[in-house]
């Protein structure tokens, strides 16, 4: 403790006070501890995300959806005093994983009574301290049911994109990471971001560019273990940094570089940077397969272009080379249709279609026991002599025909023995 009115002994650096606080205050000036608190606190500072798996080129990549194991799904429905529905959904993982609070998960293969409930997109809402449950909220339905048989069910996290890494970030991971049984990243140990594309991928270096870049080399599309480990970016926050953030006293406004504060000039292009990179996804691209499973609601006409020329001959229409095929809807390998606007729909077993005119190439009659088809049918018959087709059958058999009124006429459908 300090002698009175003797003060303090340099070599001590204020190991006499009893009071570090009061002390740093009367030497710097009223709230100097204060600042130095969180200076400290900033210091700390760590983002996470977990691993998702390493692309074709030995990045860790973040890009697409994460399968994630589960072991069981649980909806609780909830209806208020005020009539206001709502279920909370709990998903069980089967190892834990880091998912946090808004990120943006996937159910699908859910089958039965809760398929159009449970199946879609929903924002994760609450996580468990072990990482191992995770709840989301569907408003204005109440519903219960608990899923402990997953088979054919999947749970996926989308891909990220907001945690940017650039060149010599310091990155730690929670645990001991191998490939095959080689160690490839251990705890406790700081990695530094050699390669990057800022959104999505990087790749770890054991040292700095200050010394060069020691760059760890794994196969592309290597299988880690574990593979739910969790990377840890440090992101502390020094002077420098806090100066860079402060306006400056003086700003030339001559140089029009951008409009408004630099806060909104930085937040302009994170916005611009976002919706390129959101219509990327969604454009035709040369290098990347843009299929979505999404579904698609229209009202009238789609017109389906043919810029190419493909349905100027009938090999380009009928050819199965994908870059030969003329503009439709295919079915595998199989061209169903030559424009969305299909004029069939299915009723109960059957299929009903309000077209006036219906091309049939086979007809199949089907009653549960008796069923028979008809192959070969064309329309390329234009005059029928009522009196040869009468001799020319030596069997019939009587159908009824029914309408979408329940009116019923009898036919006879002609045979020949074969």
């Amino acid at each position: 403790m300090a002698i009175q009115n003797q003060g303090f002994r340099r070599d001590l650096n204020l190991l006499e006070t009893e009071d570090d606080r009061n002390a740093l205050d009367n030497l710097a000036g009223a709230g100097t501890n204060k600042d130095l608190a969180f200076l400290q606190n900033n210091l700390r500072n760590t983002s996470s995300i977990p691993f998702y798996a390493v692309d074709s080129d030995g990045f860790f990549s973040t890009a697409d959806n994460r399968v994630i194991g589960i072991s069981g799904i649980t909806a609780t429905g909830d209806t208020d005093d005020d009539g206001n529905k709502s279920t909370t959904v709990k998903v069980t993982l089967v190892n834990p994983f880091l998912i946090k609070f808004g990120d943006l998960v996937k159910i699908s293969g859910v089958t039965g009574s809760g398929s159009e409930i449970l199946n879609g997109n929903f924002t994760v809402r609450g996580t468990s301290d072990d990482l191992k449950n995770y709840t989301f909220t569907i408003a204005d339905i109440d519903y219960s049911e608990t899923i402990t048989d997953i088979t054919g069910i999947t749970f996926s996290m989308f891909s990220l994109d907001i945690f940017a890494f650039t060149k010599d970030d310091v990155v730690n991971v929670n645990e001991e990471v191998k490939l095959a049984s080689t160690t490839v990243l251990s705890p406790n140990i700081n990695y530094y971001v050699s390669e990057t594309d800022g959104l999505s991928k990087f790749k770890l270096s054991t040292t700095s560019s200050t010394v060069g870049f020691n760059t760890i080399t794994i196969t592309g599309g290597a299988s880690l273990t574990p593979d739910n480990f969790i990377f840890s970016r440090q992101d502390a926050v020094h002077q420098r940094q806090i100066i860079n953030y402060i306006q400056p006293e003086i700003q030339d406004n001559d140089f029009e570089y951008f409009a408004g504060t630099i806060n909104q000039s930085i937040d302009s292009t994170q916005a611009s940077i976002e919706s390129a990179e959101y219509f990327m996804g969604k454009k035709y691209r040369g290098d990347k397969d843009t299929n979505v499973d999404d579904q698609l609601k229209f009202e009238g006409s789609v017109v389906i272009n043919d810029p190419a020329d493909y349905n100027s001959t009938s090999d380009k229409v009928l050819g199965n080379t994908p870059v030969r095929r003329s503009p439709g809807v295919y079915i595998g390998d199989t061209r169903a249709f030559s424009s969305d606007n299909n004029p069939w729909n299915k009723v109960g077993t059957a299929l009903a279609t309000s077209s006036d005119e219906v091309s049939i190439g086979e007809l199949t009659f089907l009653d549960g026991t008796n069923s028979m088809t008809i192959t070969g049918i064309d329309n390329d018959v234009s005059t029928v002599n009522p009196e040869e087709v009468a001799t020319s059958f030596t069997h019939k058999i009587p159908v009824k025909i029914q309408d979408a009124n329940g009116n019923q006429e009898s036919y006879f459908l002609l045979l020949t023995e074969n």
